[in-house]
Formats: structure tokens, sequence, C-alpha cells
């Protein structure tokens, strides 16, 4: 059965990418970030779901994607943090992350 992104609000913060196919820049950086990041996204409790064409095997596609391609940050609260159309979001995710309130107190048990 499919789980909406909303199951994850206060357990995970997560980084939806919407994209058309393996070609698009966002796709092919967000696998890349996601292979060379894999302690900072652990250590950040972050979790990266690919939507191709709006379809995901495991999870429903949130109303906030509206047929749209780019990629969104969402926060433990369910709240959308950040959004871009393209690959840009990765230069300064973890900053944004690590600038959130409760990202500083877990950064205490930081592990990377």
């Amino acid at each position: 059965m499919a789980k909406k992104i909303s199951d994850l609000n206060w357990e995970k913060r997560v980084l939806v990418v919407s994209y058309e196919n393996e070609k698009d820049l966002i796709f092919i950086k967000g696998t890349q970030f996601n292979s060379n990041n894999k302690c900072q996204i652990d250590d950040r409790n972050l979790e990266i779901i690919f939507f191709k064409n709006f379809k995901h095997k495991h999870y429903i596609v949130p109303n906030f994607i509206k047929d749209k391609y780019g990629i969104w940050l969402i926060g433990y609260d369910g709240n959308i943090k950040d959004y871009t159309e393209d690959d840009k979001i990765f230069l300064g995710l973890f900053d944004l992350i690590d600038s959130m309130p409760m990202r500083k107190n877990e950064m205490i048990d930081d592990k990377c």
C-alpha cells in the first residue's frame, strides 16, 4: 500500500525530486548528491524520494507537486522549506538544514 509523504512528518526531513526522465539534470544531480553525501544525509535525518513522471512505487504523489518538476525540501513539520526547478538547491542544502532550529539541537550528536 502506498504511503503519503506526510506519514514522515516529525520522523524525517524529506527532499522530493520530481523529474521526467533519467536524462533530467535534477535526477542526475540528485542521485549524485545522494551517493556522494550519504553520511551527511543520514546525519541530517533526510530522506530523498524521487518521483518519475509523478509516480513512485511506495509513495503517493504529494499535492504540492501538481504536475511540476523540481526539488522540494520538506521539514519535520510537513511544510515546504525550499523549492527549486533546478539543481541549485544542492549547493546550500546542508547550510539551510543546519540553520533550522530543530537541526541545531541535533548537531550536538553529529557523527560526520
